[in-house]
């Protein structure tokens, strides 16, 4: 990932938890988040330049979608999936929005999870720590022959190699997480 731009679209809990990680770790970070709100002040605090959706959708080459489930879907199809090509990657922490197909994505990009199994603070607190927080790791679309490669990268980034990570699918993750 030392190459690649990741966007983090949300800067609640996980994502301010996970972008703090992914930064430590040494990867370039952008961020997104809606202008006015704490968690844009938060990001500014935390020294990130923050962008429009739309912005780092264009910038990045991992796009990992952190807002809430039910406002994922509209995110993507406004602000996302003009500026997916082939070779950029979708990331998610929780299966929901691609398992009840509320985000279609085209066939030429990679789509995989990390899912912590704590939330954002936790995350942070652990790497911190030198520890980190276990994790699921699923791989929905492998365009590129290297979604899985770019998944445990990922979920290295954030710390959760050093704790353990559980390959699993986006359906048996929503569904254990839902029920």
């Amino acid at each position: 990932l030392k190459n690649k731009v990741i966007g983090i679209i949300g800067y609640g809990s996980q994502g301010r938890g996970q972008a703090l990680c992914l930064r430590e770790s040494g990867l370039q970070v952008v961020i997104s988040e809606l202008e006015g709100t704490p968690n844009y002040e938060q990001a500014k605090k935390d020294n990130f330049e923050v962008f429009s959706a739309e912005e780092v959708a264009k910038k990045a080459d991992i796009i990992q979608i952190l807002t809430q489930d039910h406002v994922q879907a509209e995110v993507y199809k406004n602000s996302i999936k003009k500026h997916l090509k082939s070779g950029k990657a979708l990331c998610f922490s929780h299966g929901f929005n691609i398992h009840f197909k509320q985000i279609k994505p085209p066939k030429d990009v990679d789509v995989f999870m990390v899912a912590p199994k704590g939330p954002g603070p936790l995350v942070w607190e652990m790497y911190k720590e030198g520890k980190g927080i276990p994790a699921l790791v699923a791989v929905y679309q492998d365009a590129t022959g290297n979604a899985m490669k770019l998944a445990l990268a990922y979920a290295k980034g954030i710390g959760a190699t050093r704790a353990g990570v559980i390959e699993t699918t986006f359906k048996e993750e929503t569904e254990t997480d839902l029920f």
